[in-house]
């Protein structure tokens, strides 16, 4: 499917406000509801919109302490990345987790609310993932910048 410029610009608005009643987009793009509702209704089907979800703030919430851990899989086995990430899915305190090239094969970024549910989650989770040969934990200091993925601009 390709998009136009109606579409983009949907995504573009829907992608900074995700509850805006399709009436209030539907003005913003100068179309009536229901071409827009359509528009809109066929942008998710076709999985341009994958979801609309709430922008938690993990400090409000006492999440404090972020980590990126950095890992060598051990390579010798039947499909490493595949039995690493189906364990990873299984961690809610796992927010990511990425196949890399470089230095190491895959980098997870872990979210707790302390360093002592970090030290926990090493002792009695990490210690479980298979296929670990190596990794380096780095504790993030600050964040200056983050998204809930794609950029308005980029779209």
């Amino acid at each position: 499917m390709e998009l136009d410029r109606i579409d983009r610009e949907i995504l573009r608005i829907l992608n900074a406000q995700g509850r805006l009643p399709i009436v209030e987009l539907a003005k913003r793009i100068n179309l009536t509801t229901s071409p827009c509702s359509d528009r809109v209704k066929r942008l998710e089907k076709e999985g341009f919109i994958s979801g609309y979800y709430a922008d938690l703030n993990p400090d409000k919430l006492g999440f404090a302490v972020q980590v990126f851990i950095h890992i060598r899989l051990d390579q010798s086995g039947h499909s490493p990345f595949e039995s690493f990430a189906a364990e990873v899915a299984k961690h809610p305190e796992i927010e990511a987790c990425y196949t890399l090239s470089g230095g190491f094969d895959t980098m997870i970024k872990v979210r707790v609310k302390c360093m002592k549910a970090y030290q926990n989650f090493m002792a009695t989770k990490f210690v479980t993932l298979p296929g670990v040969i190596q990794s380096r934990s780095e504790v993030v200091i600050e964040e200056h910048k983050t998204s809930n993925g794609l950029n308005a601009a980029q779209i």
